[in-house]
């Protein structure tokens, strides 16, 4: 095999990697919208880190006009 027919062989490696990376995406994207349709909408909720509200400032002396 010479040189060029290696970089051919790559280069049709890669490109072949990402079409079949891109399809993957699609049917993937696809799966998902099917899913949230079939789901209850309670199911749809952002499940992140909930914030704790911020805690009201203690009275202290130390802030007081005098």
């Amino acid at each position: 095999m010479m040189y060029s027919q290696l970089l051919q062989v790559i280069a049709a490696s890669c490109l072949m990697t990402l079409a079949l990376m891109l399809l993957l995406r699609a049917v993937r994207q696809h799966l998902q919208g099917w899913f949230r349709r079939l789901l209850s909408p309670r199911y749809l909720k952002p499940c992140g880190v909930r914030r704790r509200a911020p805690a009201a400032p203690a009275p202290s002396d130390t802030h007081e006009p005098v």
